[in-house]
């Protein structure tokens, strides 16, 4: 399955660079498969080491390089003809000692470039320079065009979206269907393997409950019972938090007397572990600040924003999950899927995953007065408000309101079902280009 992020491999690999490459996602989002793909195509040879399965690795290991050379070449068959050598180590969440292992491969003798997998966020170990980072998100529209066999459409939209011109209605229409089809699906590989197979989404809705059920088990085997029984909690109300009109995270849905003292590490998990997306309040003093400070972001900047928690007791946030797919197939499940505030959950949580991907830090803005803004980036020293409607209709005053109260905001995006198209500095995008933005 062809994913974008193979581009930014090649370009760690041709960096020459030996700092180690991080690449972080959910279980289950294609990280091994994607590594594995990477090594088979651009190395001469590939170690593969999971850290959980095999632990025994290091205790052949001791301190310096040249004890680490033995072990590659005795276990592991490593000589100096080998070439190009991609070592990948999984999960290394798991091991404490983690930055000496990689010190001592980065010393090795043989040619080795160091790609490194994990599916737990850990500060103490990422949070630094020694890594360069990469995040694997679910598959986007885009790349869910590419792995259907409807590629020839990702040109066309995105023409269309740097021109500004309406697509012919009829294959306006015909994405429309298709972005509801990924709605179905979403981009977990897993289920978008299903779908291909089958020809159908019968067995779709199923796959996402595999999905669900094996990222809880793991929250049940790597936390204590009583903070495993806080995720569990916390993870069976994401979609009903979206289904609300007020999308903000209210900690008493979980359950009475609930508060963010309680709830706030089990919040954290969920986000650290890659199946959550926190999407922050912007306060009004901090506008001007933010517009300045995020003019540069990259994909890494974005990681580290998305992790530094405030104090979570006065915290203002939405939180999203992380497929779009399994979201929509919990929806279905209760009893008003169907309403308009549910389809509206359903596109914001699948715009935050578009510009989390496009390296965009998430926040959403709101007045006294109600008017909402459902994002805000910052693009080429522009601040940019972004608003979602769930179907054509696209009237509404919340961009005005924002524009009077910040003189400076020239130009806005509204996300809906209609076609592309500018007017009075607002750029109209169909959900299905949202990925362009």
């Amino acid at each position: 399955m062809k994913r974008k992020l193979i581009t930014k491999l090649l370009e760690w690999k041709e960096s020459n660079t030996k700092k180690p490459l991080l690449l972080l996602g959910a279980l289950g989002v294609g990280k091994t498969f994607l590594a594995y793909d990477f090594a088979k195509t651009f190395f001469t040879e590939s170690i593969y080491i999971n850290i959980e399965r095999e632990p025994d690795f290091f205790s052949l290991v001791n301190k310096g390089s040249d004890k680490m050379d033995d072990v590659l070449k005795e276990h592991y068959h490593v000589t100096d003809d080998s070439g190009d050598v991609l070592i990948i180590l999984d999960e290394v969440h798991s091991c404490p000692n983690i930055k000496l292992i990689l010190n001592e491969l980065s010393n090795s003798k043989f040619s080795l470039s160091i790609l490194i997998l994990s599916s737990i966020w850990d500060e103490t170990i990422y949070s630094c320079d020694y890594f360069k980072k990469l995040f694997l998100y679910p598959l986007d529209f885009e790349e869910f065009l590419v792995a259907v066999g409807k590629e020839w459409y990702i040109e066309v939209i995105t023409f269309h979206y740097n021109s500004n011109k309406k697509i012919p209605d009829i294959v306006h229409q015909e994405l429309l269907a298709l972005f509801e089809l990924y709605l179905q699906i979403g981009g977990m590989p897993q289920a978008v393997n299903e779908y291909i197979n089958m020809e159908s989404t019968i067995n779709v809705p199923e796959q996402h409950k595999i999905l669900t059920y094996s990222y809880l088990t793991h929250v049940n085997k790597s936390s204590s019972d009583s903070n495993a029984l806080k995720i569990n909690q916390v993870f069976d109300v994401l979609d009903k938090q979206l289904m609300k009109e007020n999308k903000k995270f209210q900690y008493t849905l979980i359950r009475k007397g609930a508060t963010g003292a309680m709830y706030s590490d089990a919040l954290h998990y969920i986000n650290n572990s890659f199946y959550g997306i926190r999407c922050k309040k912007l306060e009004d003093n901090l506008i001007h600040q933010y517009n300045l400070k995020n003019d540069e972001l990259n994909n890494e900047s974005a990681i580290e924003n998305h992790f530094s928690y405030e104090d979570d007791n006065k915290a203002i946030f939405k939180q999203y999950i992380l497929d779009i797919g399994m979201l929509n197939s919990s929806m279905k499940t209760q009893n008003d899927y169907t309403s308009d505030n549910a389809r509206k959950g359903l596109l914001e949580n699948y715009i935050a995953l578009c510009l989390l991907v496009k390296g965009y830090p998430l926040y959403f803005w709101e007045s006294s007065s109600q008017a909402k803004i459902d994002f805000i980036i910052s693009k080429d020293n522009h601040l940019i408000p972004i608003e979602i409607k769930i179907n054509e209709n696209t009237r509404s005053k919340n961009i005005s309101v924002f524009k009077t109260k910040y003189e400076t905001v020239e130009d806005a995006i509204k996300i809906s079902t209609k076609n592309f198209e500018y007017s009075k500095n607002i750029k109209y995008v169909p959900i299905y280009a949202s990925f362009c933005i």
